[in-house]
């Protein structure tokens, strides 16, 4: 798994494209003409590389000419890897990526028979190319505008020199370079065989950041024939700095009783997680299992932390019992529709937001001329395009009844077909209408899902400092206009889960 040539070019547009970044490894191409024998192609100039590119990519002279070797219907489409031909022959497998308006291409050493009849997977090079590019795209990270003399190229060759060490790729992690290319190693006086994967030891006191992030997304119809849709999932994400060579770290993932207290059910962990106490659906278990009430037990996590921050797990939790926020949407009218909308939390959920807001877009409408709204609390406003209504709620709902009311009266400009706009919901026509909600909750999370500090476990023990956060937020959180129709997915009947 090594690696002949690795490029970067800026994409064609007001001026012609070219190389701004090229990196070979002799030593490599060397090994591949021995390997190859006469079916050897050689690593082109950079110019010839570049033409030959947007040649393949279609983009040279944007001629609409019908080129056999690129265009014939007899080519497989092996996408994001290319052959073009050069001079010498034609090369394979190129991996292109575009990103930050830039094009990162990677030329590995594959052996090519049968290449035709295998997959992609087969070559473990291919892989390998892929990672090192998204590697080097979080090292430039977004850089429009640039040429040749980026001030960030020079770094790049030591980066690849540390990443990559004559074209064989030997350490993909971007915190772990950084670390060998800005740290002194320190002196390794244990007996203990120190990890690739950790070249520096860190010296003080030991620091841990958990993050427990809950998304929740539901689909309210107010409508006794169609139930609401909703689901709750979170990641619990960790980062570490310790002392000491492989430190283990054991934590627990419990319930606060400030919330639903949701338990959690599927959960998936991230490699480098040692041991999660937690039952995993196996191969055709009955399906009707996992609809089977769960208890709320804390889950033991015992995993060894890498350098950069990780998201240790993904979970998702049990059909919630209430909402935390109901909501009713009503709207009637054409040019001047009435508005009435009630909302109400959930009097388990914390009230103390960090933002809530509602959004009532309207389609296949013309601009706001005019609106009227009387909310008993929050303030509303206009989107700068004058096709949404935002009714600003503030950071609490009112301590007493946790229920707030809008009323409102929007006036449109006459609506033009021709006005329409691409991101127009093709549904959402005449009453066909919803209202979208927007919050976040620090400190809080809808499952009780928390960290109990004094339950982790350090080992070897060192001290340690331990930062905590949780958050709740909405993703997507729609509420359908109760006198219009709305998207909706029947479920599949009871008797197919059993």
């Amino acid at each position: 798994m090594s690696i002949r040539g690795l490029w970067i070019l800026t994409l064609p547009g007001k001026t012609a494209g070219k190389v701004i970044f090229s990196r070979f490894f002799p030593t490599i191409e060397r090994k591949t003409r021995i390997l190859e024998g006469d079916q050897f192609v050689a690593v082109p100039d950079d110019q010839e590389f570049g033409e030959a590119l947007y040649g393949e990519l279609g983009w040279k002279n944007k001629s609409d000419k019908f080129v056999e070797s690129r265009d014939t219907c007899r080519k497989s489409e092996r996408k994001p890897v290319y052959e073009i031909s050069t001079a010498a022959g034609r090369l394979w497998p190129l991996v292109v990526i575009e990103q930050f308006g830039l094009i990162f291409c990677c030329l590995p050493a594959v052996e090519k028979n049968g290449r035709e009849q295998s997959s992609l997977i087969q070559f473990p090079g291919i892989p390998v190319a892929f990672s090192l590019l998204l590697t080097m795209m979080d090292f430039l990270g977004p850089c429009p505008g640039i040429d040749e003399n980026f001030d960030k190229f020079p770094q790049l060759h030591l980066f690849l020199s540390q990443a990559a060490p004559f074209g064989t790729p030997v350490d993909q992690s971007l915190a772990s370079v950084d670390a060998k290319l800005h740290s002194k190693l320190p002196v390794v006086t244990t007996n203990q065989k120190q990890p690739a994967w950790k070249p520096i030891l860190h010296k003080g006191k030991g620091i841990l950041y958990f993050t427990i992030t809950e998304n929740m997304r539901t689909v309210q119809y107010d409508s006794p024939n169609i139930p609401d849709v909703y689901e709750v999932y979170g990641t619990v994400s960790g980062r570490s700095t310790l002392e000491g060579l492989t430190p283990d770290i054991t934590l627990t993932l419990g319930y606060q009783q400030d919330s639903l207290h949701i338990p959690v059910d599927d959960i998936v962990v991230n490699p480098c997680v040692q041991h999660c106490d937690i039952q995993t659906l196996s191969k055709g278990a009955n399906v009707s299992s996992m609809m089977k009430p769960h208890s709320a037990n804390p889950h033991k996590i015992r995993f060894t932390p890498p350098l950069e921050s990780i998201a240790l797990c993904h979970y998702t939790a049990r059909p919630v019992p209430d909402l935390p926020i109901k909501g009713f949407y009503q709207m009637k009218g054409e040019t001047t529709v009435d508005l009435l909308v009630q909302l109400r939390l959930n009097d388990k959920v914390k009230n103390s937001f960090e933002y809530c807001e509602l959004q009532m877009p309207f389609f296949h409408r013309g601009p706001i001329i005019d609106y009227e709204a009387s909310p008993n609390h929050g303030q509303c406003l206009l989107s700068p395009d004058k096709k949404i209504l935002v009714w600003n709620i503030g950071q609490k709902f009112p301590s007493r009844s946790l229920e707030i009311l809008l009323k409102a009266s929007v006036r449109f400009k006459e609506y033009s077909f021709n006005e329409s706009n691409y991101a127009d919901e093709q549904f959402c026509v005449g009453q066909n209408a919803f209202a979208q909600l927007f919050f976040k909750i620090e400190d809080y999370t809808l499952s009780g899902s928390w960290i109990d500090p004094k339950s982790i476990v350090i080992s070897p023990p060192t001290k340690h400092k331990v930062t905590f956060v949780r958050e709740f937020l909405s993703l997507d959180y729609k509420i359908w206009n109760s006198h219009g129709d709305a998207q909706m997915a029947f479920p599949p009947p009871r008797y197919l889960l059993s």
